[in-house]
């Protein structure tokens, strides 16, 4: 994968009211709650993205919502997540092709895990929205 692929990850539209965002995705004005680039535990600390040289924005956005919902997609690029540090950008293909994720397993304290979602969101926002309903 490129440096300069992008990643794009969806937006849940529970984060999104009115076209305005709500109090639960932004955590000032203007800015998408680091939640949404934060992994679960459930996802054993991997955030799923689509790899954009196999999707495009809107391809993921119309592949994702086949099954789930979602807002929009906000995109980083591979090189951007490798300047953040201890992250690993991997494309799995699992469970399709073109499923990647953003690894954050190296990192051990929760409170690194979110200072580093933060930086990928704000390296987002700064891009603005690469696909939206």
């Amino acid at each position: 994968m490129k440096g300069e692929t992008l990643l794009h990850r969806q937006i849940h539209p529970s984060w999104v009211q009115n076209d305005s965002i709500s109090s639960q995705a932004f955590l000032s004005e203007n800015n998408i709650a680091s939640l949404s680039f934060t992994p679960s535990e459930k996802d054993e600390n991997k955030l799923s993205v689509y790899n954009g040289e196999k999707f495009t924005a809107e391809q993921s956005f119309i592949h994702y919502t086949s099954n789930f919902i979602s807002q929009g997609v906000l995109s980083v690029s591979n090189d951007e997540v490798n300047t953040i540090g201890d992250l690993k950008v991997v494309e799995d293909n699992n469970p399709f092709n073109g499923h990647t994720t953003i690894d954050y397993s190296l990192i051990i304290s929760a409170t690194q895990v979110k200072k580093k979602a933060k930086k990928i969101k704000n390296i987002a926002v700064a891009r603005g929205w690469t696909h939206k309903k």
